[in-house]
């Protein structure tokens, strides 16, 4: 990710504050929302259809975001803006979105049959 990071910066973040005058908060919100399409068309290509979960779970991490930088604030030096943003990410976030995507391909691949029964 850290190639994918240092090229956002490069070309989405950097150029945003110093060509179009923008606060670094709104440069910010810039590079996660290319940041979210570019991996959603990284999945939606490989499955042929587009489903929007990848996009809504990177846009999402914005709130958190938020909330762990104001947890950081009121207990500087704690973890558990880091915990939190580990649980949602590993535990719920990618977890829900795979069950997603793969449900949604089921479903497109057998034409709405998930599982026929045969009486």
């Amino acid at each position: 990710n850290m190639p994918v990071h240092y090229w956002l910066v490069r070309h989405v973040y950097f150029p945003s504050i110093r060509r179009l005058h923008i606060s670094k908060n709104t440069a910010s919100f810039i590079v996660f929302f290319v940041s979210a399409v570019l991996h959603e068309i990284l999945i939606s290509i490989p499955f042929h259809m587009i489903r929007w979960w990848s996009f809504l779970g990177m846009m999402g991490q914005i709130p958190l975001v938020a909330f762990t930088k104001r947890i950081d604030k009121y207990m500087p030096g704690s973890s558990i803006g880091n915990m939190i943003f580990w649980m949602s990410f590993c535990v719920v976030g990618q977890p829900m979105a795979v069950l997603f995507y793969t449900i949604d391909y089921w479903t497109l691949k057998s034409d709405g049959k998930i599982c026929e029964i045969k009486e």
